[in-house]
């Protein structure tokens, strides 16, 4: 089968130690938060100007006596961290690529999508003020996550049941 538009099977061990190391480092800052022993101090950029005054801003900015401001950017790095791992597994090719394995891919990617939109429109109804940006931040997120947890989970179930039907046979 030819697959125009996946990346190198090459590619997968490096997406896959890229997301062993951020998912779970992601994860230990969202619940610790400031008292997690990796979060970096600020960087200083030479930027002088006034941020508005938003009770959000000031988790983000932090502002020095002289008027420049500090970024604060484990996240972020994180964040691309954990995309760009969970792009490099989900889209990688496998060892065997066959139709088989393209239906799985395209239900698992459409699960995602599915799962994305039903969480999104749950927070619109139910979510309100910076909780809601917060969600939503993390919504992006979801469709990576829940389209390579189920592409490999039905990669794993469809191995063990060819694996007993096999062992059947003999």
């Amino acid at each position: 089968m030819k697959t125009k538009y996946l990346l190198p099977n090459s590619w997968r061990p490096f997406g896959i130690a890229l997301t062993l190391i951020t998912v779970p480092l992601t994860l230990c800052i969202l619940i610790f938060g400031d008292q997690f022993p990796f979060v970096l101090d600020s960087i200083p950029t030479p930027f002088r100007f006034e941020i508005p005054d938003w009770s959000y801003s000031e988790n983000i900015f932090s502002r020095s006596e002289d008027g420049t401001i500090s970024l604060q950017i484990i996240d972020e790095l994180l964040g691309f961290g954990m995309i760009t791992g969970l792009f490099i597994v989900g889209f990688a090719k496998l060892k065997i690529e066959d139709e088989r394995i393209a239906q799985i891919r395209l239900e698992s990617l459409q699960w995602g999508i599915y799962a994305n939109f039903i969480i999104m429109a749950l927070c619109i109804l139910f979510v309100y003020g910076s909780w809601f940006f917060t969600v939503m931040i993390y919504n992006i997120f979801t469709p990576l996550l829940i389209f390579v947890a189920r592409f490999y989970w039905l990669l794993f179930i469809n191995q063990s049941i060819e694996d007993k039907s096999e062992k059947s046979l003999v």
